[in-house]
């Protein structure tokens, strides 16, 4: 970890890595936090440690088509109203984009794990997969992408995974380990 970074986010200056108790606004992905941080005192910007280890093109499994570009919505031309393709929720902050589909993506979304195990549904492993239906855990409508097992008939949304009930899930060996994604609970990889 260096003390101090460029990152593309803000080359106007270095960021130094800093560690407050106070609260601080991240502005790459406009989620707030406490403690360590990378910043710069003289524009008063923020980022938070893990915020700084997204590249700015991506390649991501549930959008193989095209590559994402990670784009500043504070300078979009998109709109105001546009939500993360995969949990649903606005965007505010950073995020990626395939400007040819539409396709949107948060940061901390883009670390989503294809397989998860969840206690809801212990008996298999759930594969993020586009679908319908309703969710087993809420009843709600599904939106598009939802946490299934096939062989079950099992739907999650999105959110009714990574909330209460379900910690301590564990991702296929060869997956993203969620333990890092933002606001999301620790998920641990399978050895």
């Amino acid at each position: 970890m260096a003390d101090t970074i460029t990152h593309f986010t803000h080359p106007e200056h270095q960021l130094l890595l800093t560690h407050k108790s106070s609260k601080f606004w991240c502005d790459l992905c406009k989620i707030s936090g406490t403690g360590l941080r990378y910043r710069c005192e003289t524009c008063d910007f923020d980022l938070h440690e893990s915020c700084t280890t997204y590249p700015e093109i991506l390649s991501f499994y549930a959008h193989p088509w095209h590559k994402l570009a990670l784009a500043d919505h504070s300078a979009s031309t998109v709109g105001s109203a546009i939500c993360c393709d995969l949990c649903r929720e606005p965007v505010k902050g950073f995020y990626y984009k395939c400007t040819p589909c539409g396709f949107y993506l948060h940061p901390h979304c883009s670390l989503s794990p294809r397989l998860v195990h969840s206690r809801f549904h212990p008996d298999h492993m759930l594969m993020l997969v586009p679908t319908a239906g309703s969710c087993s855990a809420c009843n709600k409508d599904l939106m598009v992408w939802t946490y299934r097992c096939g062989m079950c008939s099992v739907n999650l949304h999105y959110k009714c995974l990574f909330t209460a009930g379900n910690e301590g899930g564990s991702v296929g060996d060869d997956r993203v380990d969620a333990s890092k994604k933002t606001q999301k609970p620790a998920l641990t990889a399978k050895k």
